[in-house]
């Protein structure tokens, strides 16, 4: 049982290692404020029901000049995906599109300042 409890928190400490190596000027504590439109937030949302509160998964967005352009994400389709590499995944998703990107969330936390911009 020990072994199973040792085994689950060296994984959530690498999954924790994996999102923090994702810095950028949105998610420090007094960043910038990344404006999200209402149609990558509908994705986001999507995303959040895929996952719902017990599967693994990250959400990355293209960024254009302070708004989201586009995004990538991936997810687990089971529960307790220990060592998943889903930001690692969602962000080089992301990159092959080209231009800049942040990585938005893992699981259902969100990593940046953010506003749904308004249309």
């Amino acid at each position: 049982m020990l072994r199973i409890a040792s085994a689950a928190l060296a994984a959530a400490l690498l999954l924790g290692g994996c999102a923090s190596g994702y810095q950028s000027e949105y998610n420090a504590p007094n960043g910038k404020v990344l404006l999200v439109s209402k149609q990558d937030w509908a994705s986001f949302q999507e995303y959040l029901g895929k996952i719902g509160s017990t599967h693994d998964g990250a959400f990355a967005m293209g960024v254009y000049n302070g708004r989201s352009d586009g995004w990538a994400s991936t997810s687990c389709s089971y529960d307790a995906c220990y060592g998943s590499n889903s930001a690692t995944q969602a962000m080089r998703m992301c990159r092959d599109g080209g231009g800049e990107c942040v990585l938005f969330a893992t699981d259902n936390n969100i990593l940046v300042n953010y506003k749904v911009e308004d249309e």
